[in-house]
């Protein structure tokens, strides 16, 4: 079973949007969800922008409002690619509403 899996993560049929149906147990307190739980699908939808073979070696993460239990998508996008880092965000949005916003800088293996 992949990381993604265990966690509940999806991949939009297109491919550019992770999606999880967040329930309790991937909450910190009742009813919010979990800082790391944000920060994985943040991380795991920019590498899905990167689209190459990439570690994190880097990641800040914003949180701009409470994330609850429910339905979060998240979507990815390269700023800039050079030739051994990559720059990248994602952002988790619930309800259209963003959550969470983590800057993301990758290298290539």
């Amino acid at each position: 079973m992949s990381f993604n899996h265990a966690l509940g993560f999806r991949v939009s049929g297109d491919g550019s949007t992770i999606l999880l149906e967040a329930t309790d147990r991937h909450e910190v307190a009742p009813g919010t969800i979990h800082f790391a739980v944000l920060a994985t699908l943040a991380e795991v939808a920019a590498a899905q922008a990167v689209a190459a073979s990439v570690v994190p070696t880097h990641l800040s993460l914003q949180l701009v409002k409470r994330a609850q239990t429910g339905k979060l998508e998240a979507r990815g996008r390269v700023l800039r690619a050079g030739r051994t880092l990559i720059f990248a965000e994602g952002e988790v949005y619930q309800l259209g509403a963003l959550v969470a916003k983590a800057s993301v800088t990758f290298a290539r293996v």
